[in-house]
């Protein structure tokens, strides 16, 4: 029996979301209970942007190493001790963090444990050889806004009632049954990257031919690639980082403003799940796609720089659901414009994401605590049109 009619596609994607959503939660529920935190830890908004920066910027420096890890020990067994050294580091993070920079300590581990958990993701679904693997990445790829969503739900459901160190309780606990699902739904993959016995026999029988590939894109074009993804990251994550903070200083209350991120991020959910059904039957190259819904996306953005409850509610709204649609077209084209090499093709544009997420939190914390909101999300729209712009002058590559 082959892997791929030993495994349950539902089971493999259902593992691979939760587990992309357990270990990438610790980040977004620090930018979520942002006002709760820098309360409790006496910290201005530049202070708070560079403990947002710390989860990310580890996940950034660990990716390409914990990539070929993966490759070694097989996905199954990184994304293991990847889901468990998130549950341990959110458990001590609620219970021992009294100052900023031990909750920065934390996240910095968390990082890596979500750099280890998605490229391990990503292998286990190109293993497990799933029917429609275009869709199959889109579903995978809203586990990202999906923890958004219910970031934003931890600000009245536990941060405002118990307070926000049990919101890091929960996550514990989603990953446990994350962990749980990955062991049952994962257990016939192989222990290393070998090729499964249902791959060609050209490709058995030249096992290291896909190490040793060559991406079809040039490295300028790859370049140029991670460049988008950085831009674009920059004001996805600013979006995270900033969306219940802005909220309360336009007139929102808490609750109401992590609310609103949930509704944005189901937003931002429903259109990738639309983007990935439509990618494969689209004429329009993938990267135009994403500049264009990225521009619209820059329209909420310098709308919420006017401080007005009303405005803010539906400018977050635009701003999710064109500004967080972007990755399903950018990795579909790069995958698809580098059958041979797509690993090594995204793994140098996901560096670019990396990048942005990194720098956005810390950049933009910076603006609004020297300018204020409006400033920060006018530079944030302005960074999205540049983004945009690149990616459409880009798409002929891919």
């Amino acid at each position: 029996m082959s892997v791929s009619e030993s495994l349950r596609p539902s089971l493999v994607i259902n593992a691979a979301v939760m587990s992309t959503v357990s270990t990438v939660l610790p980040g977004f529920l620090i930018g979520a209970m942002s006002v709760q935190v820098s309360q409790e830890m006496g910290v201005s908004e530049g202070v708070y942007g560079w403990g947002l920066g710390s989860f990310f910027g580890s996940a950034m420096l660990g990716s390409v190493m914990l990539g070929r890890l993966a490759q070694r020990i097989g996905p199954r067994s990184q994304m293991t001790w990847a889901l468990v050294v998130s549950v341990a580091v959110q458990l001590a993070l609620a219970a021992t963090a009294r100052s900023f920079g031990a909750v920065i300590g934390f996240l910095v581990l968390a990082g890596l444990a979500n750099a280890a958990n998605q490229t391990s993701v990503n292998l286990a679904l190109t293993q497990a050889r799933l029917p429609r693997l275009g869709l199959a990445v889109s579903i995978k790829q809203s586990g990202l806004p999906t923890a958004t969503l219910l970031a934003g739900f931890a600000v009245p459901g536990l941060a405002l009632t118990v307070g926000w160190r049990w919101a890091y309780v929960g996550g514990a606990g989603f990953a446990l049954g994350a962990l749980a699902l990955v062991r049952a739904a994962l257990g016939s993959l192989p222990l290393s990257s070998s090729l499964p016995s249902s791959f060609p026999a050209t490709a058995q029988a030249h096992p290291s031919a896909p190490a040793a590939a060559v991406p079809e894109s040039s490295s300028r074009d790859l370049f140029l690639a991670a460049a988008v993804g950085a831009c674009l990251a920059f004001s996805a994550g600013s979006l995270n980082a900033w969306g219940v903070g802005s909220g309360v200083d336009a007139g929102l209350s808490q609750g109401t403003a992590g609310l609103l991120l949930s509704f944005g991020a189901a937003t931002g959910i429903t259109l990738r799940l639309v983007g990935g059904w439509l990618s494969d039957t689209m004429r329009i190259p993938p990267f135009t796609v994403a500049g264009l819904t990225a521009a619209i996306g820059s329209l909420g953005m310098a709308a919420l720089a006017v401080r007005s409850p009303g405005m803010h509610v539906a400018a977050l709204l635009l701003s999710f659901g064109g500004g967080w649609i972007w990755p399903v077209f950018t990795n579909y084209g790069i995958v698809r414009s580098n059958p041979r090499a797509a690993g090594a093709a995204t793994g140098v544009t996901q560096m670019g994401v990396y990048v942005g997420v990194f720098l956005s939190p810390s950049v933009t914390g910076r603006l609004i605590e020297s300018a204020g909101y409006p400033t920060m999300w006018l530079v944030v729209a302005g960074v999205t049109v540049a983004g945009a712009a690149l990616a459409i002058r880009v798409a002929n590559r891919f």
